[in-house]
């Protein structure tokens, strides 16, 4: 289980100098910083701590700013989110909008640290942690040795092959994109 940090920001970019130029502005300003290099990286950072605030680029590989913080808003719906981005869509989805989003500029930093003041003061002190689902996730005995998961962390699709160890009826896979460990269930094929 995760472990709030009061004065934690997660660096969420593919670039590590804006990591580290980032992360040395928000140290001065008495926040520490945990680094992420894309949003599958961000969402394994964020079974460790969860951060005050979330800073995130929105092009990145693997997984998107757009797609991370929709999958953070699923999950931790009150953490404040800041974009941090050269490129910003022409309008965010109302269930995966920012708290805020800043030019990616040097230039704007101050205007950066500002925000993360802001919105780490008024966060509320205990985030919403999502409730801890013990039921595995159900799926159909799948084709051709395979069978399709939804993982519960990155909320995407995997395939997850049928090895000797996860005939039975349940079992536990690795997602593909995440590596999160995903309980599942085989349910049968019902005849009516």
């Amino acid at each position: 289980m995760a472990k709030t940090r009061e004065s934690c920001v997660l660096l969420v970019d593919d670039d590590p100098s804006i990591r580290n130029l980032l992360a040395n502005h928000l140290e001065k300003a008495g926040f520490e910083s945990v680094h992420a290099e894309d949003g599958i990286d961000g969402l394994g950072k964020l079974r460790e701590t969860l951060p005050k605030v979330i800073i995130s680029d929105l092009e990145m590989p693997r997984m998107s700013g757009l797609e991370f913080i929709g999958v953070v808003r699923q999950r931790f719906p009150t953490l404040p989110i800041i974009v941090f981005s050269g490129s910003f869509p022409s309008r965010f989805p109302g269930d995966i909008k920012p708290g805020c989003w800043i030019e990616k500029s040097i230039q704007r930093i101050p205007d950066l640290l500002q925000a993360v003041k802001d919105l780490a003061r008024k966060a509320p002190g205990d985030i919403d942690l999502p409730q801890v689902v013990s039921i595995p996730v159900r799926t159909g005995p799948g084709f051709a040795g395979y069978f399709m998961l939804t993982c519960t962390d990155c909320l995407r699709t995997f395939r997850a092959e049928r090895a000797r160890e996860n005939k039975g009826v349940e079992g536990t896979a690795v997602c593909t994109h995440c590596r999160a460990h995903v309980p599942f269930v085989i349910e049968s094929a019902v005849t009516v």
